[in-house]
């Protein structure tokens, strides 16, 4: 019995248009797929507004391409996604054409697709944490599901062990194959390769056999490099204290947080009338910075006059407004995070960012990280001077610490001499044990910091006149600055830097001798640049008495801690913000009318006393004391 004619031809005309429809459906979700790996982040917000035709989405196949991929890649399988359009492909390949091999083969490639799409995001979840992108929601559930049953190690195993089982259900690899394989691969490779034992060999016995490590700090390795390499690991940083980097938040919690405070944000602002084209977000160790596109003719002052019904919306402790964010078309709101992240000294130290920022400057100093994760740098011959200012416990001390271990790690004593002066008599006590290597003395001097009231006018005397004497010294060389004239001397007169560090000026601004100290400090702040001597003072009362304008306007590096007040902020930034930080190292850096926010950098006591015996040790005490000149009689 034949079949009807008509039937036959209107059966391959269906065929032909569904093979069609799961081509094109196939490219739709490929393309869609494919941009959604560049433009989630910025589309995010745009997935609930689907009729709003003002809101344009950045996916090449618009809001509906977004929107899909979001359901299939983020909260489906992650980038395992991808094996969808893959398939509906294939089956319009052979829906259309037909094709004996595709059909046998079409079975085994739903089950490897299979295999692959549970296997691949529990392994980027256990990888990469971090990205939600490429594990997805089912991923991220599963992996703290195993996590849970056999522990992270387990895991590791499980997903192993998986892999292997297939590939010898795949490929049929039975013991005598694997046996005849392996033995063939080593034989290979002990012929392609052996010219290089050879070559390594002799390199050993010519450089590291008869090499003997050497401490002392004729021949540190790791001051002043030109060259630094990965696999060295610096004896300082190897004696610090390890601490697990507390950064590693979980990308798919972080994104609810981001996209319900995204959402909160919008719909604080559109309720008061104000429109916006997009908001991005930066996570940073301490806050995340929101930028906020506004549409053309929005008033910058309205959404600054929204900070209180901000911060109530988002139940945020304060938050600050930038409007607008410097060298951007854009406003940012900066949001304490939630779990906030430790920024450590030996992180910083170990970084090859750090080395690449600071090898050039003559004192480096690292004050952080900034909202975007960036090691940042400063060098104190640029500043000249340092001014610190913030309330008690919010990381003061720390940051001064900080900053005398960074210059120790980067400096030779030859190179640089250190004046603590220390009314408290406890902050910069643990410093006495390389106070003879790293240390200027006065003439006939007992304590190698200063504690007493009395001789704090001694020290600010002597030092004007090696300040002087220096001067002297550059005017007969004929050169401008200290850099110069060590580039001509070096091995005969070598002037090494001198860094004075006031913990804290207030004790001092109160003392008899107030108009002789801010005198003296005021001349060091003008002149001493060009002769190396630069200044960092810290206060905790950062008021007018304190800070005088004389000092004010010869201190343009400045660094704000928390304060009290917006009139504390003023006196030590020019402006507000200081107010509004959380503590803890959060602090501000203003220089020539730049104000950046950091996270100071934290190290312990324990690693601070590590560091100063590593120093202070005999092979370290091959250089004498520094004396200035004796001072005036009083």
């Amino acid at each position: 019995m034949y079949k009807n004619p008509k039937n036959r031809e209107k059966k391959n005309i269906i065929r032909t248009i569904f093979g069609f429809f799961l081509l094109g459906n196939s490219l739709f979700l490929f393309l869609s797929f494919f941009s959604f790996l560049f433009h989630w982040k910025n589309d995010q917000s745009q997935l609930y507004k689907l009729f709003d035709k003002e809101i344009r989405a950045e996916n090449l196949l618009g809001k509906i391409g977004a929107i899909l991929s979001h359901c299939f890649i983020s909260c489906g399988i992650g980038i395992s996604a991808f094996f969808f359009p893959l398939l509906l492909f294939l089956t319009g390949l052979i829906i259309l054409f037909g094709g004996r091999i595709l059909r046998n083969k079409y079975q085994s490639i739903i089950y490897h697709f299979l295999f692959f799409s549970i296997w691949l995001p529990i392994t980027f979840y256990m990888i990469i944490p971090e990205n939600g992108i490429l594990s997805g929601v089912f991923g991220f559930e599963i992996g703290n599901f195993l996590i849970s049953l056999f522990g992270k190690v387990g895991l590791v195993f499980l997903v192993i062990t998986s892999i292997i089982l297939y590939s010898i259900i795949i490929f049929r690899i039975t013991t005598p194959k694997l046996k005849n394989g392996i033995k063939k691969k080593i034989q290979y490779l002990h012929e392609d390769i052996g010219w290089i034992i050879q070559l390594w060999e002799s390199l050993k016995k010519k450089f590291f056999n008869d090499r003997k490590t050497d401490l002392s700090i004729d021949n540190p390795p790791f001051f002043d490099k030109k060259i630094k390499s990965s696999i060295i690991n610096h004896p300082q940083t190897s004696i610090l204290d390890s601490y697990k980097n507390e950064y590693v938040i979980s990308s798919y919690m972080s994104k609810k947080d981001l996209e319900n405070n995204k959402k909160k944000i919008i719909h604080i602002l559109n309720y008061y009338k104000i429109g916006i084209e997009k908001i991005k977000a930066t996570i940073g160790p301490t806050i995340t910075l929101y930028e906020i596109f506004p549409q053309v003719g929005v008033r910058i002052s309205k959404i600054k006059n929204l900070e209180k019904e901000i911060a109530l919306n988002l139940s945020a402790l304060s938050i600050r407004i930038i409007a607008p964010i410097p060298g951007k078309g854009s406003i940012g709101i900066e949001i304490p995070n939630n779990k906030r992240s430790t920024v450590y000294m030996k992180n910083i130290l170990n970084s090859e960012e750090s080395f690449k920022k600071s090898y050039k400057m003559e004192l480096p100093i690292s004050l952080g990280k900034t909202v975007f994760n960036e090691i940042f740098m400063i060098d104190l011959a640029k500043m000249p001077h340092l001014l610190i200012a913030g309330s008690t416990g919010q990381g003061k001390s720390v940051g001064l610490n900080t900053m005398i271990i960074f210059l120790l790690y980067k400096k030779k004593p030859e190179n640089i001499k250190f004046i603590l002066i220390d009314p408290k008599k406890v902050e910069l006590s643990i410093y006495k044990k390389i106070s003879k290597s790293y240390f200027a003395f006065l003439p006939n001097s007992i304590n190698p910091i200063i504690t007493n009231i009395h001789e704090v006018r001694d020290i600010l005397n002597s030092l004007c006149k090696e300040m002087d004497n220096r001067y002297s010294l550059l005017e007969r060389a004929m050169v401008r600055n200290i850099q110069e004239y060590n580039g001509q001397y070096e091995k005969k007169y070598h002037l090494p830097y001198i860094i004075l560090i006031i913990d804290e000026f207030a004790d001092l601004s109160l003392s008899f001798k107030k108009k002789q100290i801010e005198i003296y400090i005021t001349r060091l702040a003008q002149l001493a640049r060009a002769v190396g001597i630069h200044l960092i003072i810290a206060t905790q009362r950062p008021s007018v008495d304190v800070i005088t304008g004389l000092i004010k306007s010869n201190f343009t590096a400045r660094i704000a801690f928390r304060v009290s007040s917006k009139i504390d902020s003023i006196t030590i930034l020019d402006r507000t913000g200081a107010e509004q930080l959380i503590g803890k190292g959060d602090l501000l850096f203003s220089n020539k009318n730049e104000l950046i926010r950091l996270q100071c950098p934290f190290i312990d006591l324990s690693d601070i006393q590590k560091i100063v015996d590593f120093y202070g040790k005999n092979t370290f005490q091959k250089n004498g004391y520094f004396f200035l000149p004796e001072p005036d009689d009083r």
